[in-house]
């Protein structure tokens, strides 16, 4: 671990939550460097905007060469960078700011732990970037009604896979002031077809789906939803594990966008979760922003108890 780096916090002050990059000093000499009045108000002030020397001297009421002297060993340890500079009666003049919003020690390197990075996939965040607007999801998860409905009086069975869903997106989005998550028929009632959609579920179970099947790039056959997955060169995927993750224009309003994620059975649909949440990078890596996309997934069971558990890609369509 370098003498200083970067580490982010959380705090809580009057019952809201705030986080902050701030530098961690892993050393006591640069906690020394960085301990005192001069050197914590050159920190103070150069986190609010960029200043030089001159400036800090004159807030702070110290001597200029004092201030420079601090910089210099702040600048060396990384706690202050040097912004920009000039030319002043034949000498350059530092313009600098803090590196951070503050600072903290670690006692013990030896205590500090890896960990992985927790973040959205930049796959997945390419892939949905129409439902995120300032750090909040815009738009709805659509699951089938529990309760026989539709042509073919079918009742949904995967509805709680948009759990599975919600926790793979957290680290994308947070959720807005309006529930995030509408059964189908409810959003069939309230007329919020418009909206940018997530669908959970193949066209036997889920009305939205059987609504925008016939626009995908690669549909669930029309006669018979259970019957497989076709696509425009006719051939066809089957599977009870056969799934597609899918992305297009909302054709109840091309300003919008629908994603897919639904299998010729129930188990099929769990395959897509799983796609999308666990190997964004293996389902999403034909996909470069452009619409419509389709990538036909079949489910497997990887530890052989009995349930899916993984993916394997058989085809992408369109995506470049």
């Amino acid at each position: 671990m370098n003498t200083v780096t970067t580490a982010r916090i959380v705090f809580a002050d009057g019952g809201k939550t705030y986080g902050s990059d701030v530098s961690l000093l892993a050393t006591h000499e640069a906690l020394r460097a960085s301990a005192g009045e001069v050197p914590l108000g050159i920190l103070g002030l150069a986190a609010s905007s960029p200043v030089y020397a001159r400036e800090v001297a004159k807030k702070l009421g110290v001597r200029e060469q004092a201030v420079y002297y601090h910089m210099r060993r702040l600048t060396s340890l990384g706690l202050l960078r040097v912004e920009s500079t000039r030319q002043v009666r034949g000498a350059v003049a530092k313009r600098v700011v803090s590196a951070s919003a503050g600072v903290a020690l670690l006692f013990d390197r030896r205590a500090a732990e890896r960990v992985e990075p927790v973040g959205p996939a930049p796959e997945l965040a390419l892939f949905l970037r129409e439902f995120v607007k300032g750090g909040v999801f815009d738009g709805y998860v659509v699951v089938g009604s529990p309760e026989p409905h539709g042509s073919f009086r079918a009742s949904a069975r995967d509805g709680h896979y948009a759990i599975q869903l919600a926790l793979g997106l957290g680290a994308l989005a947070r959720p807005g002031d309006d529930f995030a998550v509408k059964l189908d028929t409810d959003v069939k009632a309230e007329s919020a077809q418009g909206d940018n959609l997530i669908l959970v579920g193949g066209p036997a179970t889920n009305l939205l789906t059987s609504d925008v099947n016939s626009g995908l790039p690669v549909r669930f056959e029309e006669t018979n939803y259970w019957a497989g997955l076709i696509d425009g060169e006719g051939r066809r995927y089957g599977g009870a594990t056969d799934a597609l993750v899918a992305k297009m224009d909302n054709p109840a309003n091309p300003g919008k966008k629908v994603v897919v994620l639904a299998g010729t059975r129930y188990v099929g649909t769990k395959a897509a979760i799983i796609a999308l949440t666990r190997h964004p990078s293996e389902v999403l890596g034909g996909y470069e922003g452009r619409d419509p996309y389709a990538c036909v997934l079949r489910g497997f069971d990887q530890d052989g108890d009995g349930k899916v558990d993984s993916v394997d890609v058989v085809a992408r369509f369109g995506g470049r």
